[in-house]
């Protein structure tokens, strides 16, 4: 799925650092990357990816958000920008998970199914995202390092601690230049109004805050 171009990207989901894209013509032609966190660095961004496209927001007809697993605050963030300039002007927002890019990438790349996806998540546990030998990825789920290791299966990742948990894992770059790539010619894209965290637990249930409020 294309979205409509220009298309202003945003990630939120590294555990340190935001990468916003503005994507038109089917590449990147404008970034802005800053390594603080979302709050001081999401808008910054978008300004520099913006300002380097020599563009303004009101040129921007779609928003795309990666909705994780990986830092909830990141990408609430994110995808509260994106909802609120998508308010100003009617304009789609589609989402992307962050363990299927890295699948889609490392396929691109030439990395023979089947294999597993393993991404840091919390309390030493990994999210995952099973390859099969053929068809459809696997749902993502949450595991144990010994849960991954007997999987059985080889392990593509963008941690570099991994090598260490899971011998012989083979390390691959983040996906985002990859991105204008898969976006066109993969089904990484979904379309989403309104986009929301997914949890890192074993259920991947979506993130809505509910737990988290007091009584009214």
């Amino acid at each position: 799925m294309r979205p409509p171009e220009p298309c202003l990207v945003l990630d939120g989901s590294d555990r340190v650092g935001v990468r916003v894209g503005v994507l038109r013509a089917g590449r990147w032609s404008g970034e802005g990357v800053a390594a603080e966190g979302a709050l001081e660095a999401t808008f910054a961004c978008a300004e520099t990816a913006l300002r380097h496209a020599g563009l303004t927001l009101a040129d921007i007809r779609s928003f795309v958000v990666c909705v994780g697993p990986g830092s909830i605050l990141g990408i609430r963030v994110a995808a509260l920008a994106a909802r609120a300039w998508a308010t100003l002007e009617p304009r789609p927002i589609f989402v992307w998970e962050s363990l299927a890019a890295v699948a889609h990438a490392a396929l691109l790349a030439g990395q023979p199914r089947p294999f597993v996806v393993a991404l840091e998540s919390r309390l030493k546990r990994w999210n995952t995202l099973v390859v099969p030998a053929a068809g459809a990825f696997e749902p993502p789920t949450e595991l144990e390092p010994e849960q991954v290791r007997a999987l059985g299966l080889p392990v593509v990742t963008t941690a570099e601690s991994a090598s260490v948990i899971f011998p012989g894992a083979q390390g691959v770059t983040t996906p985002w230049a990859a991105l204008p790539t898969l976006f066109a010619t993969t089904d990484l894209l979904r379309a989403e109004a309104k986009p929301e965290a997914l949890n890192p637990a074993a259920t991947f249930a979506t993130w809505d805050g509910e737990r988290h409020r007091g009584p009214a």
